[in-house]
């Protein structure tokens, strides 16, 4: 069986959107460091606007780490799922998986799948879930029993 694709369309822009960010915004911050401020106005002196830059900086790229330079692409068929970073690919059997979580994140579902030993990608992967992850589940119970370890049914 031909995998399917079961990870967001948008995984590539967000994937590299941080990297492209962070360098816009980290040559802004280095910039703000090396130019003179002394006709800025008040509220703000020189000083404390550097440091709202930079905590700025700081914090988008803690956020955009947080939710996005993690995930991965990730595809299945009846027998595994293939996970990869954009750079390299790996093939896991279903039995592999710990457990499954998924959140509702800003717009999209961020899916979860926890290893029951480390991996080549870590512990856990992530992954923003498009239509076909629900579609495909239903589509194979089998595949969902394995994942779940149980008889379930999937939810919407």
């Amino acid at each position: 069986m031909k995998p399917h694709v079961v990870s967001s369309r948008w995984t590539l822009v967000l994937k590299f959107f941080p990297m492209f960010w962070g360098c816009f915004m980290g040559g802004t911050a280095l910039v703000m460091l090396f130019i003179s401020l002394d006709n800025i106005q008040d509220p703000f002196t020189p000083t404390s606007a550097r440091l709202l830059v930079w905590s700025f900086f700081i914090s988008t790229m803690g956020i955009l780490y947080l939710l996005f330079i993690r995930i991965k692409w990730v595809a299945v068929d009846t027998n595994a799922f293939y996970v990869s970073n954009f750079f390299k690919s790996f093939k896991y059997t279903y039995d592999s998986i710990d457990r499954v979580e998924e959140s509702k994140i800003l717009f999209f579902r961020r899916v979860i799948i926890h290893f029951h030993e480390k991996s080549q990608f870590g512990k856990s992967v992530y992954f923003l879930s498009s239509y076909y992850w629900h579609y495909f589940l239903k589509q194979h119970p089998e595949v969902l029993k394995q994942i779940l370890h149980q008889d379930a049914e999937p939810t919407d």
